[in-house]
């Protein structure tokens, strides 16, 4: 791959740790990523965005490494109001059917 790669770590940097996540999508699809996983720690590396090419045109690559706290959260029940836009797809409930 050709380009300037001055933007990954240095061999003289500390040990590498914590959460590393490659972002492959859009551009608003890693940007929306990207701000919900700062959200849950902080943002130790962010690598440069990289453009593909070919039939992933329009799609990007972008290298993440999050310093995440262990911790246990209780889980969050779902709500329509904060589902932004996704579609609920419908399942068959099975003990339904007629034998």
């Amino acid at each position: 791959m050709a380009g300037n790669r001055d933007d990954r770590p240095s061999r003289r940097d500390a040990p590498l740790s914590g959460l590393e996540v490659w972002l492959t999508g859009t551009p608003a699809e890693i940007d929306a990523a990207a701000r919900a996983l700062a959200a849950a720690g902080r943002v130790a590396w962010q690598g440069t965005r990289r453009p593909l090419t070919g039939t992933d045109a329009g799609r990007s690559r972008l290298y993440l490494r999050l310093t995440v706290a262990p911790t246990r959260r209780g889980i969050r029940p779902a709500s329509p109001a904060s589902d932004s836009g996704g579609t609920v797809l419908p399942f068959p409930d099975h003990r339904q059917r007629a034998d």
